[in-house]
């Protein structure tokens, strides 16, 4: 009889640890399953809109994130302007309209005196003017397209001023006594800048920057070119490196006039507008050029001139 108590006590000891031991597993289940729901809360679905549509734009952009500067409106912020003819813009090479009017040839025979323009007899070969590149109005075109003797027509470079005077006497071979052939030229075609107008007798009317010529010393047997800028600050004409070239043609298309009637001077347009602006200060104009030429020599111990055109006195 004792023996079966103690085995029944046996037996509700094992079914209270079971019934423990079913408790504390449930309870560990329980306690994950929390930490579970805790770690992985799941996202949840995004509600579909009647604005928004369901699928996913693509994630490269299609205009750059930052937009670049820029000048130049888009159709949506400016109105359709009306459709005008684009300007076409003159090229800054592009060649001026020749003098006009054209001159009339310079009277033969009326070189003079220098300071009285007196007739003086035995004037050399080579000194009296017949045409010149000067207009009428006296006008210059520096880079001429048209009008240009034949002889000079591809002797100046691009981009080189051109310059000739015709002569109705040829030079001699060599010239006999010191002679001179100049062009002397108002850059911006203001009387009020450059050398004061009527200080020589080459420009009662103009107010010329800078002359350009060749001469021919008889002491040295040499042609001799040269380009002088006046200086406002020294009152004086000073001589610049950059000489210009110069031709004697062998032959002339001037009717009835033999060689060596013809003389022609070359330069850079550039090195003369840079010359002329870093010693007066002015600014070459291309439209606005007027210039006189001149020939100087002696005759019977006289100094001897002709301008082209003629002086308005």
């Amino acid at each position: 009889m004792r023996e079966y108590r103690e085995l029944m006590a046996q037996q509700r000891v094992r079914a209270v640890w079971t019934v423990v031991f079913g408790i504390i597993v449930l309870a560990m289940c329980i306690g994950a399953a929390l930490a579970a729901r805790t770690l992985f809360v799941p996202t949840p679905e995004p509600t579909p809109t009647t604005t928004s549509p369901i699928s996913v734009a693509p994630m490269t952009p299609t205009t750059p994130l930052t937009p670049m500067l820029t000048n130049t409106p888009t159709p949506a912020d400016t109105a359709t302007p009306a459709e005008t003819p684009a300007p076409t813009p003159t090229p800054t090479t592009a060649p001026l309209p020749e003098p006009s009017p054209t001159p009339p040839p310079d009277p033969q025979g009326d070189v003079g005196a220098y300071e009285s323009g007196d007739p003086v007899e035995g004037v050399p070969g080579g000194v009296d003017i017949r045409t010149a590149s000067v207009g009428a109005d006296l006008r210059v075109v520096l880079q001429p397209t048209g009008g240009v003797p034949a002889e000079l027509a591809e002797w100046a470079a691009e981009g080189e001023v051109l310059l000739w005077i015709y002569l109705y006497d040829p030079i001699p071979d060599p010239p006999t006594v010191f002679t001179d052939w100049v062009f002397v030229l108002d850059l911006d075609g203001d009387t009020t800048t450059g050398r004061p107008a009527g200080t020589v007798r080459v420009n009662p009317d103009l107010g010329y920057e800078v002359a350009i010529g060749v001469s021919y010393d008889d002491t040295s047997g040499k042609y001799e070119p040269y380009l002088l800028v006046w200086d406002p600050a020294k009152l004086a004409l000073v001589s610049k490196p950059d000489e210009p070239r110069f031709i004697l043609p062998a032959l002339s298309e001037v009717e009835g006039n033999e060689a060596r009637t013809l003389i022609g001077l070359a330069l850079s347009l550039e090195t003369l507008a840079e010359n002329v602006e870093q010693t007066t200060g002015t600014t070459l104009v291309a439209g606005e050029v007027k210039g006189r030429a001149a020939v100087q020599s002696r005759a019977g111990g006289w100094k001897v001139v002709d301008f082209y055109p003629d002086r308005p006195d």
